[in-house]
């Protein structure tokens, strides 16, 4: 009988470990549920919060490149304003430089138009004295037209190789700005 009620106690106990077991196993398949929900909750937070960021920076990068961009059109407007400018304002000065030498050429041959008519009037003198005396005056009068004629055709080819230099340099300078540009 003792070992009857040994046996009895030995089932007993086994059964209550079985149940414990199985417990035990229930509690931990919960436990390992529950830290598994709350896993793929976190990793959903933290997915959310990454597309979250990925998409901003995308906002981000895309308004600086639709800044950039616009600040590239309004640079290049500008120099092409400058541009535009500058071709006028040399136009401009190239025809000034042309209609004052041609002003120059045409001062020149009125005054060589007025000394030829000296000249023919001074050949209709009668007398040799002063035939003479003509024809030296207008030698002198010749040379003196002739050296500001040359005078003046220096200081005209010296304004137009001055601005003509100045030109260059603007083109130079122009060419430079737009290359720093691009």
């Amino acid at each position: 009988m003792e070992r009857a009620q040994g046996e009895k106690a030995v089932q007993s106990l086994g059964k209550k470990l079985e149940t414990a077991e199985a417990n035990r196993t229930v509690q931990l398949t919960t436990i390992q549920e529950r830290a598994k929900t709350h896993n793929n909750k976190v990793q959903l937070v933290r997915e959310r919060k990454s597309s979250q960021e990925k998409a901003q920076a995308e906002r981000a990068q895309s308004e600086l490149q639709q800044k950039h961009t616009s600040a590239e059109q309004r640079t290049v407007e500008k120099l092409n304003d400058i541009q535009e400018k500058a071709k006028i304002h040399n136009q401009k000065v190239m025809q000034n430089v042309q209609s004052k030498a041609e002003e120059a050429k045409e001062e020149l041959d009125t005054r060589k138009a007025k000394f030829e008519d000296k000249m023919t009037r001074a050949a209709s003198f009668k007398s040799d004295a002063k035939l003479e005396k003509a024809k030296a005056y207008n030698e002198k009068h010749q040379q003196r037209v002739e050296g500001l004629q040359l005078e003046q055709q220096k200081e005209l080819d010296d304004k137009k190789s001055r601005i003509e230099v100045k030109l260059t340099k603007a083109a130079e300078r122009r060419e430079e700005v737009i290359e720093q540009v691009k």
